[in-house]
């Protein structure tokens, strides 16, 4: 698989990280290059909005027009919240998360329930 060519150099590396799981159980795919690199792509965000956090610690304090004391939290919060929601999506498109790849050892397929035939 090739990486995208916008990767930066952190993101190419885990993009040959995640490439390499891939080729290693047999699924990778040059179709799926571009899913992988949106992987690494919001796995290089996920670390890069950690490290302000861990710098610079989750909230911030302001004060309104009045004096009053405000202790917000930063916008890196929310914006890990959602790289963090998108990689973990990602993942499971990819099959790379534990029940996918339990799934995938024991080639387990869904037993026939009550419910089928509606």
């Amino acid at each position: 698989m090739i990486a995208p060519l916008h990767l930066s150099e952190i993101a190419r590396g885990h993009f040959a990280t995640v490439a390499g799981i891939l080729e290693e159980q047999k699924r990778s795919s040059p179709h799926y290059a571009e899913h992988v690199g949106l992987l690494a792509l919001r796995l290089e965000q996920v670390a890069r909005f950690q490290a302000v956090l861990d710098d610079e610690g989750d909230t911030y304090e302001t004060f309104t027009a009045t004096g009053g004391r405000m202790v917000r939290a930063r916008p890196e919060v929310a914006m890990l919240d959602n790289a963090l929601r998108h990689a973990q999506s990602l993942l499971g498109d990819l099959m790379l998360n534990p029940s996918a790849a339990l799934k995938i050892a024991t080639g387990h397929k869904q037993e026939a329930g009550d419910f089928d035939d509606f």
